[in-house]
């Protein structure tokens, strides 16, 4: 046997570094052992390589603002470079910054958007999703090769060709097309003809803060009722379920850009106080099936695509166009830039706003207040009149604004609107209404 060796050695070197080569280069204990390893993926990395030509300006931006991003860490539900992204926060981000287009937030309502393109034909921007536990989304930057976002690299650049995870989850590319491009831009509607949706777009970014009152920071029901008020001179209620009960009814077939939409059981958790209501979230459609709403999802004021999620919970819709005052009556402007103020008592508010707009100086107390008018039937109401209510000790005053609307002061909400008939309290003790020469 060892003269065999001794005779055979060189034989025995070759074949055992050929195996040895083998070996190495197809690597078996991984294709065993670990499923996130590179591999070939069916079909090779050939099908994916072609000549794009001079890409989009708009592309190579894209693609410039993701790749400036490699290697920022992974973050549960983040969308900053400086605090970290998940995959949709990532492509969120990169297609906001460098294009304007405001994807949505959720990898899922992303997937909802464009037109389906098959991996051999994906170009350089397209959307590339894949499903494990949850959706995840990533921008394809060609030949086989994307930018996503793993909880173990972050920011990342890695090939559907090749690498095993990703190939075997990939469920599809997408597109935008060039009306949704539009859409999700804010430029389609700083010129638009409905002052609503011209005003909404203005809010964008807002932070969203539930029973917010402030442009730093609001809720839905807030966005609507400021958004009217300033760009239509229309009072809405400030809660979501009574501005519901105002205004013209529309069908779904008639909505027109600057309809309000409302749904039930959207946008909301299991914390939420409004979550048993009949509507909880409203928004203004800004046309081609997408709205402008204050969003908890988005944690912010955002344009939506109206996908199947918002068509699951959609209750109904309703216009306000024929709510506008169409002047500046002077008690009404001068209530309302005081809205939210805790600054007044419930008389309090009625006189100062009589004094410094129509040089009227009214009594302290209501009860004074009340008998110091003229009587007006509820059927002859004016704006500006004074409503008055039986309260727990004494009467309680607020002015009329039309369409059945009052502004009033409270300890608990400050200067609000409220609704002559859908207010429970304001309805069953209405007392009457005095009218001041």
């Amino acid at each position: 046997m060892s003269r065999w060796l001794k005779r055979n050695k060189w034989m025995l070197l070759f074949w055992t570094g050929i195996f040895v080569f083998i070996v190495l280069l197809f690597r078996p204990w991984e294709m065993m052992f670990d499923d996130n390893v590179s591999e070939p993926a069916s079909g090779g990395s050939g099908d994916l390589i072609r000549d794009y030509g001079d890409l989009d300006p708009d592309v190579e931006n894209i693609l410039a603002a993701g790749e400036s991003l490699l290697g920022t860490p992974f973050l549960s539900g983040g969308r900053d470079p400086d605090e970290g992204f998940n995959s949709s926060g990532f492509v969120q981000y990169v297609y906001q910054e460098s294009t304007g287009i405001r994807m949505p937030r959720i990898a899922a309502h992303q997937h909802d958007l464009g037109e389906e393109i098959k991996k051999e034909d994906l170009y350089p921007g397209d959307l590339v999703f894949f499903e494990a536990e949850t959706v995840m989304s990533g921008i394809y930057t060609g030949n086989g090769e994307f930018l996503t976002v793993s909880s173990t690299n972050g920011v990342e650049k890695v090939s559907l060709a090749r690498d095993t995870f990703w190939s075997r989850h990939f469920i599809g590319g997408k597109r935008l097309t060039k009306e949704e491009m539009q859409g999700l831009h804010p430029g389609t509607y700083t010129e638009h003809s409905h002052p609503a949706v011209r005003e909404a777009v203005q809010y964008l970014d807002t932070p969203y803060i539930f029973g917010g009152n402030t442009l730093n920071g609001f809720d839905c029901s807030f966005f609507i009722q400021d958004v009217f008020r300033e760009s239509s001179d229309i009072y809405l209620p400030r809660v979501t379920k009574d501005q519901y009960e105002l205004g013209e009814e529309i069908d779904k077939k008639d909505l027109k850009p600057g309809d309000v939409l409302f749904f039930a059981g959207a946008d909301g958790d299991e914390d939420d106080p409004r979550s048993d209501w009949d509507v909880n979230h409203t928004g203004i459609y800004a046309g081609g099936n997408f709205m402008i709403h204050a969003s908890r999802t988005e944690g912010m004021t955002q344009v939506s695509y109206l996908n199947e999620y918002w068509d699951d919970a959609f209750t109904g819709i309703r216009r306000y166009d024929d709510m506008s005052l169409n002047h500046e009556h002077p008690v009404v402007q001068e209530a309302a830039s005081h809205l939210f103020s805790e600054d007044f008592t419930t008389p309090g508010f009625v006189r100062h706003v009589y004094r410094k707009s129509l040089g009227i100086t009214l009594p302290q107390r209501a009860e004074d207040q009340w008998n110091s008018g003229s009587p007006v039937e509820r059927d002859d109401l004016e704006i500006g009149d004074v409503l008055f209510f039986e309260g727990t000790n004494s009467y309680l005053a607020a002015l009329y604004t039309g369409h059945d609307l009052a502004l009033f002061a409270s300890a608990s909400s400050g200067v609000t609107t409220r609704h002559l008939e859908y207010d429970e309290f304001f309805s069953e003790n209405y007392l009457g209404a005095r009218r001041y020469d």
